[in-house]
């Protein structure tokens, strides 16, 4: 399979794939000493003219992360295309010896998603890569390139293309033949990022953890929609973690969130907000989930409103007026967010309190990403002993809330468990 009369122009230095009919070599091109990959397919063959294809695909796309085509020649006996030899690890080959950082792995999740959107954004119409995978992806200084273009589609013709793909990567509907645009590939990226975070020291992030499931959606509806916006996703991710760094200027918002229904997280995030302002820290109560201040409203004396917050002793709470009435410019200060069991509200906050009762007959739905840094179990409602239990079994601290608790008051018990589950939250 190795095309007649390459041998002037060409030396092979290795065969990397043949078979009866196609092959792929590693050439150095005589005249200017270079590497190059030749890939060549016998003219009988079914799949001949997607040698063409391939090259005809990748002309109408400016990005510097894919191979450059130098030729595409044919002979009497097969056709044959001349492109760019890609030199580095594979994705795969590099987390075989490299754990990420949580920083590189979004930088690399953000490269990824720059060469996807060439191929979606291509001058004459989108590209439909479909073969994203581990093994055709090349680190070369600190980005990816995107090889092996061979099931590439234009997105005019993806209605009638064989449904190929590999799976585990390949997105549900291009391996039985369902609908195949943009999103097939956003499936297949999301689950590259996912199996970058499982290599790395980010592997507990429940953001990251949040932007792949949008991604990996099985239903296409409910799927991110474009790669420009799962890269936005990722860009506010990657501010998100300059502001922790110190690098800018943060307000925070705190998620209280239960596991279960009526298992105190109102209360909790208020006396929350409560303490945070005792020690000097500006905080604001806001409920997502239902409309607690208008119930707080007549249920404590003295309270006072003002340009849309319920002042209380140390308590500040955000009054929700509903869509019927312009809300107030938010002020500035740490946002502690009431979710009730709303875990998609508490999963866009900095830090996550999530509120168990661990008695016997409650079951414990508890997320994958438990173990990440920011977030801090509370056992409610439960016995120390339960607490102790819990905590072996997840491996990270749980918290016993006291009782005998207040909506309208803080008590030293409280303050104390507040005082250390922040006590690692240093720009709180």
């Amino acid at each position: 399979m190795i095309p007649h009369g390459i041998e002037d122009e060409y030396d092979i230095v290795q065969i990397l794939q043949e078979t009866a009919a196609t092959a792929v070599l590693l050439v150095n091109y005589k005249k200017i000493g270079a590497l190059r990959i030749l890939k060549a397919i016998h003219r009988a063959h079914p799949n001949a003219p997607n040698i063409l294809s391939e090259a005809h695909l990748l002309q109408g796309i400016k990005s510097s992360q894919i191979p450059t085509i130098y030729s595409v020649e044919d002979t009497a006996e097969m056709n044959y295309l001349v492109e760019e030899f890609v030199e580095g690890p594979t994705l795969r080959e590099y987390l075989l010896e490299t754990k990420l950082s949580k920083e590189e792995l979004i930088q690399l999740s953000i490269s990824l998603c720059d060469v996807m959107e060439a191929l979606h954004m291509a001058k004459d119409e989108p590209v439909i890569y479909r073969d994203l995978k581990p093994e055709h992806i090349i680190l070369q200084e600190g980005r990816i390139r995107l090889i092996d273009f061979g099931i590439s589609v234009k997105k005019s013709k993806a209605a009638k293309a064989v449904p190929l793909g590999t799976k585990k990567w390949a997105a549900p509907e291009q391996l039985i033949g369902g609908i195949i645009d943009e999103r097939c590939d956003i499936y297949s990226v999301g689950k590259i990022i996912e199996y970058m975070q499982i290599n790395s020291y980010g592997k507990d992030d429940y953001k990251i953890r949040k932007i792949v499931n949008r991604a990996t959606m099985p239903d296409i509806e409910k799927r991110t929609s474009s790669i420009k916006e799962l890269k936005h996703q990722l860009y506010e991710l990657n501010n998100s973690n300059d502001n922790e760094n110190g690098k800018g200027n943060l307000e925070k918002k705190i998620a209280v969130v239960g596991t279960d229904h009526a298992v105190g997280t109102t209360l909790i995030a208020i006396n929350m907000c409560r303490y945070l302002n005792k020690i000097g820290k500006k905080a604001y109560y806001r409920d997502v989930e239902g409309d607690c201040i208008h119930k707080l409203m007549s249920n404590l004396e003295d309270a006072v409103i003002k340009e849309g917050i319920l002042y209380h002793k140390k308590f500040k709470g955000i009054i929700n007026y509903g869509d019927a009435v312009e809300p107030h410019i938010p002020p500035k200060g740490l946002k502690i967010i009431d979710c009730g069991t709303n875990i998609d509200k508490a999963t866009d906050c900095d830090v996550i309190i999530m509120v168990i009762n661990l008695s016997p007959w409650k079951n414990q739905n508890l997320p994958t990403w438990i173990n990440d840094k920011s977030i801090y179990i509370l056992g409610n409602l439960s016995s120390k002993l339960d607490c102790i239990k819990l905590a072996k079994r997840i491996k990270k601290q749980v918290y016993k809330y006291p009782q005998l608790q207040s909506v309208k008051r803080l008590n030293k018990e409280e303050e104390r468990i507040f005082s250390t589950i922040l006590q690692n939250e240093k720009d709180i």
